[in-house]
């Protein structure tokens, strides 16, 4: 997927209802690009890639053959998509609130 697929896919996601931002970070938590302010931005990295690590780490640990494609968590008032790939995560961030679901 080439630079300009992938601002084409965060501007459709974005526009999505009820989508509060996206963040696309490197494994080590580099932020590569995001949709949310700074404060924002460095709460969803702190906790969302600790918790993705883990995922992926218990998925490998109870079977080595298998690996995470994604993973959703939704509370009621969020919803938190991560999507892992090699070296980077794609993390959608959903209002859940009931104006917002389908």
């Amino acid at each position: 997927m080439d630079q300009c697929q992938v601002e084409q896919t965060i501007s459709r996601i974005t526009q999505l209802p009820g989508v509060q931002g996206i963040l696309v970070l490197l494994d080590d938590g580099q932020v590569l690009r995001t949709t949310f302010d700074e404060e924002m931005t460095q709460k969803y990295t702190r906790l969302i890639l600790q918790f993705a690590l883990l995922a992926i780490a218990s998925i490998r640990d109870a079977d080595p053959q298998n690996e995470l494609n994604y993973c959703r968590v939704r509370s009621d008032k969020r919803e938190i998509v991560v999507i892992p790939d090699q070296k980077w995560f794609i993390v959608v961030v959903s209002n859940m609130d009931a104006e917002f679901r389908q």
